[in-house]
């Protein structure tokens, strides 16, 4: 689900009756950084696609808004993509229920990933 396309009901459909996201994506500026934008959307669908609920905060916002609404919704897998991290040939992934952080090459990211998140 893109959050820049979604509204406060279609949250709770999913939240409650779904039960939830299993991942979200947070690209950084993506009005900056085209790029950013590209590769956070070319995940989301290789995700989604492998059957995964993934929630693409799409919006144009600071990364603190970005990760209170993740942390609001109790996603338990985040994935950070800022031009840093695109330049270095990386995504960063944080478990937000342990805590712990890693550095995913970006050709390895949907594999690596699909291995932390239970369905």
């Amino acid at each position: 689900m893109h959050l820049s396309q979604s509204n406060i009901d279609l949250l709770r459909e999913q939240v409650e009756q779904k039960g939830g996201f299993h991942l979200a994506i947070a690209p950084m500026f993506p009005q900056l950084f085209p790029n950013v934008l590209i590769l956070a959307e070319s995940l989301y669908v290789e995700l989604n696609d492998t059957g995964y609920s993934v929630l693409l905060d799409d919006r144009n916002q600071r990364p603190r808004n970005m990760f209170e609404v993740i942390s609001f919704l109790d996603i338990p897998h985040r994935v950070v993509i800022s031009s840093r991290s695109l330049s270095a040939g990386v995504v960063e992934y944080r478990n937000l229920h342990t805590n712990a952080f890693e550095k995913i090459e970006i050709d390895q990211a949907v594999q690596v990933l699909s291995a932390y998140i239970t369905r």
